[in-house]
């Protein structure tokens, strides 16, 4: 599973160049034709806005009582809120008249830095006062509900449940939520590192948007931690943030379908601005020059080329259909901006949907293989029997610790491992990576609810899991999970890496087999906090063998 990258840059000055698609569902190679023309698709998908504001404001005083912006004006005339406003900006090609070495480019840089960390704290201070307009109090509620008992099994600043979490277990925390809601590997919050190198300054801010937030909210509460409140707030914050930056670049196809923001269109005009806005979406991009601003010419290109080399386009462009028709029911044939966002909205969640069923339709391969029951199978069988959906190297399987290599003869692969690796992560934003469901992260959930509640750590798990399994655990199992209890810590360290690797050998199909290095952290190995790269690992060549 593969996203597509295609640089005219890097093809050949005449001809036609074979390459290797990295979309997941589309086809093994792709030709593409060497033009000045060509779509130049590069590393980063997701976002593109509109063009940049034809002069700018001066500052004032508008939200919650914070400047800051220099197009505040504009901003809250549109009703976009200060953390949106200042990540579209970013998203904003700069002035040709700033060259990379120029002062003015470094004046630039700075500014926008400090425009974004007053905006982040305009964010928190408004949605903290329960004054946020994008952000809904039985939203918080619902959100403290749900991460109350991954919250209760974490180390605490203070030896008991009213002391907030430190910075290790808070990012910690919010990665698994952010993972399990919607398979997404949040950049500044994903404990295996943040691989990806930003294509420019501006870009490199918006992608560490949710740790500068986490850490904003970290100064402001100190040696406390973080409590369940805040880590609420956090969460619908960054929520707000990005749903925010997705309809900027929905704005964007708007736009250069020649759409005022208060015009209206008919169904097949709207078809287009979807189609335009999915494809750019599931693409990999380069913010480096033009952010996430395109022209109509370039969007056609890209829906082109797309449904010609992706198979589950089909089934995008039919959910855009459903979706128009459904906006046509409700609004007539005069459809808005806000039919567009709405339908947007629903084709980006069955979008998760299809992402997700092609790594099931990849399991089932993948386990249907020798060994496949046992989570580990050859490394031969796999580049065998895979149906070429496996074309990884082994240095990239080395370096994701999916490589079982200590048989001199034979090497192994762990499939719970490479399916959760970078390389099958489609939709990549400037914010997160969709990735294939972690199965693992439903066992989680359940022991952590049991433990949370339960007066005994070893029944409640054992209980879970037994039910789980459908069979009782071994004696020798049972005699390990007892040892991993008594390890000295107060609460059973549900997080850590002797569980981890319990887990893998009671649900080696879904669980990872954890390495040691990916548990040095802060926090001593409770959690993990590895310095290791995520998408760094899915730079390396697939086509070595």
């Amino acid at each position: 599973m593969f996203h597509v990258t295609l640089a005219s840059a890097a093809l050949p000055a005449q001809g036609n160049s074979l390459m290797q698609s990295r979309l997941r569902g589309s086809k093994t190679t792709v030709v593409v034709q060497s033009t000045d023309n060509d779509v130049e698709v590069a590393a980063d998908a997701g976002t593109r806005s509109l063009p940049a504001q034809s002069a700018p404001t001066p500052k004032a005083p508008l939200f919650g009582g914070q400047r800051y912006s220099d197009d505040d004006e504009s901003c809250s005339a549109e009703g976009i809120t200060p953390g949106v406003c200042a990540l579209a900006s970013l998203a904003r090609p700069a002035p040709a008249s700033l060259a990379a070495k120029d002062a003015g480019a470094d004046c630039d840089k700075k500014e926008s830095a400090e425009r974004l960390e007053r905006a982040l704290m305009a964010e928190i201070e408004s949605a903290l006062a329960g004054n946020h307009t994008g952000i809904d109090e039985s939203r918080l509620q619902a959100l403290k509900q749900e991460l109350e008992p991954l919250f209760e099994t974490l180390p605490h600043e203070v030896a008991t449940s009213e002391g907030g979490l430190g910075l290790p277990s808070a990012r910690y925390l919010l990665h698994q939520h952010f993972l399990r809601q919607h398979h997404w590997y949040v950049r500044g919050l994903d404990p295996a590192g943040d691989g990806r190198k930003a294509p420019n300054e501006k870009e490199a801010l918006r992608s560490r948007v949710a740790g500068h937030l986490l850490e904003v909210l970290e100064n402001k509460v100190g040696k406390k931690g973080l409590n369940l409140e805040y880590l609420a707030v956090f969460v619908g914050t960054l929520e707000h943030l990005l749903h925010g930056d997705q309809r900027e670049r929905l704005k964007q196809s708007w736009s250069i379908h020649s759409l005022q923001p208060g015009s209206t269109t008919d169904a097949a005009v709207l078809e287009s601005v979807l189609e335009v806005y999915m494809a750019h979406y599931v693409y990999t991009s380069s913010k480096s020059e033009n952010g996430y601003a395109m022209t109509l010419e370039d969007g056609l290109r890209e829906v082109d080329s797309i449904s010609r080399i992706y198979a589950p386009w089909s089934d995008i462009h039919s959910s855009v259909q459903q979706q128009v028709e459904k906006r046509k029911q409700l609004s007539g044939s005069l459809l808005s901006f806000e039919d567009a966002a709405q339908a947007a909205d629903s084709v980006l969640l069955y979008f998760q949907d299809v992402s997700g069923n092609m790594c099931h339709d990849m399991e089932k391969t993948f386990f249907s293989l020798k060994g496949g029951e046992t989570g580990r199978v050859k490394l031969q069988d796999l580049r065998d029997g895979g149906g070429g959906l496996f074309r990884e190297s082994e240095e990239y399987l080395q370096e994701l610790g999916a490589l079982d290599d200590t048989d001199p003869k034979e090497s192994y692969v762990y499939l719970a491992n490479y399916m959760l690796g970078p390389s099958n992560c489609d939709g990549t934003t400037s914010f997160y990576d969709l990735c294939c469901p972690n199965e693992c992260e439903t066992h989680k959930m359940h022991l952590e609810q049991a433990v949370a509640h339960g007066s005994d750590a070893i029944a409640s798990i054992t209980k879970v899991v037994t039910k789980s399994r459908g069979s009782p655990i071994a004696a020798d199992a049972l005699a390990r999970l007892k040892d991993i209890s008594n390890t000295g810590s107060s609460s059973f360290p549900i997080h850590g890496l002797s569980f981890a690797a319990w887990l893998h050998n009671m649900f080696p199909q879904e669980c990872p087999k954890p390495r040691a290095a990916d548990f040095n952290g802060m926090d001593g190995g409770a959690v993990p906090d590895a310095k290791q790269d995520f998408q760094a690992t899915a730079q390396h060549s697939f086509m070595e063998w």
